[in-house]
């Protein structure tokens, strides 16, 4: 009977642990402390063209991917004017991907503004959200704030 004892109380105490081991791993894991960022962006390599309020603006950016297991669900463009009022933009490109890698990836689109009547005429700047749907939940990338993602806007 001893020996039994000793048995059953040796599962036991490995079956918790089992448990309390998967219950920290899910918690974590749902906290998303596994996951790193998705990607790393290069603002040194970013460039916006200057131009006419009611004209198309150039963007280059650049980013390294580290996940492959998020997908993009939505790319909005503001662009926040001299007087810091945020307008909205229209990207020539509605979603953005590629596979994770080590090296820089350099890609370019343009943008509109969507009413360029509102917009003050003087520095601007680019703000884009980036929305992905990863295994830890929904996920949003913003672009940095840097003086590569400044413009100037000009009046027609």
């Amino acid at each position: 009977m001893f020996r039994g004892d000793w048995v059953s109380r040796l599962i036991q105490i490995v079956t918790g642990a089992s448990a309390a081991i998967g219950g920290v791993w899910v918690v974590i894991d749902q906290l998303g402390l596994l996951h790193g960022d998705i990607l790393t962006w290069h603002p040194e390599y970013f460039e916006i063209s200057d131009g006419p309020v009611s004209g198309e603006f150039q963007v280059s950016v650049a980013r390294e991917k580290h996940r492959d297991d998020c997908t993009v669900e939505d790319f909005v463009v503001d662009v926040r004017d001299s007087k810091n009022i945020i307008h909205k933009a229209t990207p020539s490109i509605s979603k953005f991907m590629g596979p994770a890698t080590h090296r820089i990836d350099t890609f370019a689109y343009r943008i509109t503004i969507d009413n360029p009547g509102d917009v003050a005429p003087g520095e601007a700047t680019l703000v884009a959200y980036i929305y992905y749907d990863c295994p830890e939940g929904k996920v949003i990338v913003t672009y940095p704030d840097h003086p590569n993602t400044r413009f100037d806007i000009r009046e027609d």
